[in-house]
């Protein structure tokens, strides 16, 4: 099994219409029910397993198969396998943000600042991660949103952002 953290933007929103990135979803790995406004996401399943849910279906994903979650439909992803699932997601419009995102996440992970579900377990990280990516939460979690704006907001003022980027760019 590879370790947590792989990761490789193939297309940047830098340079193209679309952020293309390959990465690694370990088991156990997931995300709580969310959606963005400012992009759909297309989930291509290299290898693996991976079950994601989109609104009111959950699909069981394997090779070959592929969903697109269109903005603001509420989805969720988890490896509920015992094997690594390796997934191309694609972000259209491309956004320079949810790339950063990923890449700090996946750079937390690979320094064992994440837990095994991929969360980052600093609370300023997991915010600034949730306000990069333009997540927005759904449900009970809704109530936490201002909190995480705002811790967000704080981190980028201190220099945490920044301090992220230098080390996982």
């Amino acid at each position: 099994m590879k370790t947590q953290g792989n990761i490789k933007l193939t297309s940047s929103a830098k340079t193209s219409k679309e952020s293309v990135i390959e990465f690694n979803i370990v088991p156990n790995e997931k995300t709580p029910w969310h959606y963005h406004t400012l992009f759909s996401e297309t989930f291509e399943i290299l290898e693996g397993t991976l079950e994601v849910g989109v609104n009111n279906q959950v699909h069981q994903l394997v090779k070959g198969d592929r969903v697109t979650i269109k903005p603001n439909e509420k989805h969720y992803f988890n490896n509920i396998s015992k094997d690594e699932c390796l997934i191309l997601v694609t972000i259209s419009p491309g956004n320079e943000n949810f790339e950063n995102a990923l890449l700090i996440s996946k750079g937390l992970a690979r320094d064992g600042l994440a837990s095994a579900a991929g969360t980052p377990k600093k609370l300023t990280d997991l915010a600034l991660f949730v306000y990069l990516n333009n997540s927005k939460m759904v449900g009970l979690q809704k109530i936490a949103e201002p909190l995480f704006n705002f811790l967000a907001a704080r981190a980028i003022k201190k220099g945490r952002l920044k301090e992220l980027e230098l080390k996982y760019f």
